[in-house]
């Protein structure tokens, strides 16, 4: 007698009560393809998807969290996340007894559907240059090769493949920031990490740090362009992202969006010009003497939300060839608490 087993395997979004098993699996993960690397390594991955971390996010609506099942038991899973009309998946798992049975591949596509649907012109993915069989599956799915990272930025070596969905809108073809603050704030070290970090990520950058006429105590701003394209004019009289730092209310910033620090609104919004709902009035200041007790991470803690607004991943970051060995820890602790800070 023959018995044909039929395994079901279905795609739904990430439940609560899913949270502790697919964690479990991602940590998994994690321990295989990091297995060479130092614990400590292996902890900063673990600490980026917690259980608590995820409730947080799952009713987010950029957030695009799957799992796969096969007759009820969860085997695979996406971590994935929609900013600025770009779908990014930072992580895409399938159990290793699980794997070669196109589950992934199902996976993939469910994700790229869900960006199609939301009208998300390119997908992002980083990959390991080791991983074979991954980079084929993402090639095979219309993703491609636009940079290799090499391990002296990131940690890892990486490799960032991207995906064309649909004609990059106008709005999106190039990208303008506007940093600004008062002199000591650490403007200028912010605006070249950022710069950093794009061109590496493969964007043509051009970054333009303009002071006012005051010797000491001025304000500074950093305008930063970048593009997949050429640069042709590297000015602009409009941000499509700015971060203000100072507590004094600079009317002269223009930007579409803005970061602002929540003491130049006073206890209460002005109805100025800027576009700045509650969620970006974030309390910068309050937050380094509160939670690092001194306010010169004042500036590490808006570049982390800076990155999470524009939709760069930090997950593989390594700024050791950035920051001096001084406040070293306290400067990536700033960077990641921004990056996830809620209010």
């Amino acid at each position: 007698m023959t018995l044909n087993f039929f395994m079901t395997f279905i795609i739904e979004k990430l439940k609560e009560n899913d949270r502790e098993t697919v964690v479990d699996l991602y940590y998994r993960i994690v321990d295989e393809l990091h297995s060479e690397n130092p614990e400590v390594d292996r902890s900063h991955f673990r600490n980026i998807y917690t259980p608590e971390k995820i409730k947080k996010r799952i009713n987010d609506k950029n957030c695009v969290y799957l799992v796969g099942k096969e007759n009820g038991n969860l085997i695979g899973f996406v971590f994935a996340w929609i900013s600025q009309q770009i779908g990014n998946i930072f992580w895409l798992g399938i159990a290793p007894s699980h794997r070669r049975k196109g589950y992934g591949s199902k996976l993939l596509e469910e994700t790229l559907n869900i960006f199609a649907n939301r009208d998300c012109y390119k997908a992002k993915i980083f990959t390991y240059p080791s991983e074979k069989l991954a980079y084929h599956l993402f090639q095979k799915h219309g993703f491609k090769e636009t940079a290799r990272i090499g391990k002296s930025f990131f940690g890892v070596g990486v490799v960032l493949m991207v995906k064309k969905i649909t004609p990059v809108p106008d709005e999106y073809r190039t990208k303008k920031i506007i940093l600004a603050g008062e002199a000591g704030q650490g403007i200028k070290l912010m605006a070249h990490i950022l710069a950093s970090i794009l061109t590496k990520l493969g964007k043509e950058v051009a970054l333009n740090l303009v002071y006012d006429a005051a010797v000491r105590g001025g304000n500074i701003k950093a305008e930063i362009t970048y593009s997949d394209e050429p640069i042709e004019v590297p000015f602009f009289e409009e941000a499509d992202i700015g971060l203000l730092l100072s507590r004094i209310h600079d009317t002269t910033i223009k930007a579409k969006h803005i970061l602002i620090e929540s003491s130049a609104c006073g206890t209460e919004c002005k109805k100025c010009d800027l576009h700045c709902p509650a969620s970006n009035r974030i309390p910068f200041e309050k937050i380094a003497t509160q939670h690092f007790s001194s306010p010169i991470f004042v500036n590490m803690i808006a570049l982390g939300k800076l990155l999470q607004k524009i939709g760069i991943n930090i997950e593989l970051v390594n700024f050791d060839t950035v920051f001096p060995a001084q406040f070293f820890d306290e400067n990536i602790r700033a960077i990641r608490y921004g990056y996830t800070y809620q209010d």
